[in-house]
């Protein structure tokens, strides 16, 4: 009698068992359909932020950009930043430390070819030199002019004669800058047509880098670029052998590990930084890394190039001085 109670008792723990597996399973069936969808949403979610490749836990907040902030620039800039922000958010703290002097709507802008052989000019004389220095030197220069930078073809004949050219010299230049100045002068005295038209032309930036390096003695493929984005505007230039935009970009994958990741991952040729430095307070990373990082941003490289420069910098008010100089007509720091 007793064999027989527990071997009932058994089987009926077995069959509540058996229901309350079913039931868990059935339970676990209608919780599984209730959050699959959230789970699709988050995954979608996620996948679009990794193809975007900047959602980083590690970078911070986006800050909403005022909309008077972006009247006080031209349309272009409005939408590249706009396209800017929309692959990265969180690059709004940098755009809102001040104004961006080269995409002011008040900000004049010259199209003529002197506007253009001065800037190059500029460029020549404030190589390897201080602000300071370089702003000095090319005021001494144009004071050989009653203050206004000279024609290029009133450069190309003075530059000749040596008394003229003495005077030159004796306003800080090198022999190797002056050799230079004089390069340029000729190059655009005697291809003037070509070089208007060249320069007018739009989706060439490329032809005008190797023009340019190719045909003017002290024009690097730096100085080509920096020429691009401040004499002819060009909204997707990229200079990653830059030191302070590899700085800046540094910065920036430090805040990004994911997309740092990533970017690590695809990269299919190395292409090593020429950049070097004794502060190992920042790492320089390869070439090819920082362009793809660029190419995130394509096609306003340009806006990203000053947005980094920014970034790369931790007194504020020097990288805005600094970017008024190297964007003023007047010529100044970098002369660009």
């Amino acid at each position: 009698m007793t064999r027989r109670l527990r071997s009932s008792t058994k089987s009926e723990r077995d069959a509540a068992l058996l229901k309350s597996e079913v039931d868990t399973e059935a339970a676990s069936a209608v919780i599984e359909a209730m959050v699959e969808p959230v789970k699709k949403k988050a995954k979608i979610k996620k996948e679009n932020s990794d193809a975007d490749g900047v959602a980083d836990s590690k970078a911070p907040e986006p800050i909403e950009i005022p909309q008077d902030f972006l009247d006080k620039h031209v349309d272009e800039f409005k939408v590249g930043l706009k396209e800017i922000l929309e692959v990265d958010p969180t690059l709004s703290q940098y755009v809102l430390i001040k104004e961006f002097p080269l995409f002011l709507k008040d900000r004049p802008r010259a199209d003529d070819l002197h506007d253009k052989f001065t800037r190059l000019a500029s460029a020549i004389i404030s190589q390897q030199l201080s602000n300071s220095a370089a702003r000095s030197i090319r005021e001494k220069f144009i004071n050989l002019y009653d203050g206004h930078f000279p024609d290029y073809k009133v450069l190309k004949v003075d530059i000749k004669i040596p008394s003229k050219h003495e005077q030159i010299f004796k306003c800080g230049l090198s022999r190797k800058k002056c050799e230079y100045l004089e390069s340029l002068a000729n190059y655009f005295a005697d291809n003037e047509e070509y070089i208007r038209n060249l320069f007018q032309d739009k989706g060439n930036d490329q032809k005008i880098m190797d023009e340019l390096v190719s045909n003017v003695k002290g024009i690097g493929p730096w100085s080509a670029k920096m020429f691009l984005m401040t004499g002819l505007y060009r909204m997707d230039v990229f200079a990653p052998d830059d030191v302070g935009i590899a700085r800046g970009c540094a910065k920036y994958l430090s805040q990004h590990p994911d997309t740092l990741k990533k970017l690590m991952k695809n990269r299919r040729e190395i292409k090593k930084s020429k950049i070097k430095h004794k502060k190992l307070n920042w790492k320089v990373y390869d070439e090819d890394i920082v362009d793809s990082l660029a190419l995130l941003f394509s096609p306003n490289r340009t806006i990203f190039s000053f947005i980094i420069w920014r970034m790369a910098s931790t007194d504020i008010d020097a990288i805005i001085k600094t970017e008024t100089d190297f964007t003023s007509s007047r010529g100044g720091g970098s002369g660009l």
